[in-house]
């Protein structure tokens, strides 16, 4: 049986997940740098560990080893909900051993593999240029900005989701948006930081896009990390999303590796 652990027992765990933590968000949770849980089999020595974020859930342990299989499906089958929850998205340390134990983990569940790009874009790379496009103007997500009525209730949810406040964002995060007139037509803004790491995510309402807005404000959202002192900004997208790539490539991303999670649903 998978228990909770303490935030100080999180550092035991951190050996099983070595494989999946180009994932920033896996890396913060144990950090305690975002809100998120850690559940093992063992507070001293695990050998079964299921980490939930915001940015999704993390799967750690030998998958050759029925006991920690077991472990993670008994822990799945208490927690998840079909009907309730959303699709239940995985990723694995060693995905290709657990790709033959995938379906164990929710035998009740359909599964899919669901490959993924990594990109990355340091302080030694050429640094976005803006390109103003007329009509749109771009700020920063600051104490300003948030006052206001208008700020999309997504942003204010991802925001506080990944950050746990407002306030919590403000102090350690970044990010910035297209605004046209006093509508917010795009935003690009930090899922998690740690200690000069980043990641970011982006968002263009639908009658705003095909117009280079997700490339200006994910540029601008890079600049200012780099401001703050961050020195890597990593992105994360499905392969078949060919417009969040692109977006990514004209910012100055590059590719480092491709990557599969395992995405569950009902029969």
């Amino acid at each position: 049986m998978l228990r909770r652990l303490p935030r100080q027992a999180y550092a035991a765990v951190g050996p099983l997940l070595a494989g999946i933590d180009h994932q920033l968000s896996l890396v913060a949770v144990l950090a305690g740098a975002m809100p998120g849980q850690v559940f093992a089999d063992d507070s001293v020595r695990p050998s079964a560990v299921f980490v939930h974020s915001p940015e999704g859930n993390f799967v750690g342990g030998d998958p050759t080893n029925s006991r920690v299989v077991a472990g993670l499906h008994e822990h799945l089958a208490a927690t998840f909900l079909p009907g309730r929850d959303e699709d239940l998205a995985l990723s694995c340390a060693h995905d290709d051993g657990w790709a033959q134990a995938a379906q164990m983990l929710a035998p009740e569940l359909t599964h899919v593999a669901v490959l993924r790009r990594h990109y990355l874009l340091g302080t030694d790379q050429p640094t976005p240029r803006p390109n103003p496009i007329p009509g749109y103007r771009i700020v920063p997500i600051d104490a300003a900005f948030l006052r206001q009525q208008n700020v999309p209730g997504h942003l204010r949810r991802w925001m506080e989701g990944n950050w746990g406040s407002k306030d919590r964002f403000l102090s350690h995060a970044f990010g910035a948006v297209a605004l046209h007139g006093d509508a917010v037509a795009s935003w690009s803004l930090a899922d998690c930081v740690v200690g000069n790491r980043a990641e970011i995510g982006i968002h263009t309402a639908p009658e705003h896009r095909r117009r280079g807005l997700a490339s200006q404000v994910a540029g601008a959202a890079v600049t200012l990390a780099f401001d703050q002192g961050v020195t890597e900004v990593g992105w994360h997208c499905n392969d078949d999303n060919l417009g969040s790539y692109r977006t990514a490539e004209s910012v100055g991303f590059t590719l480092q590796r491709l990557y599969h999670l395992f995405a569950f649903r009902p029969r």
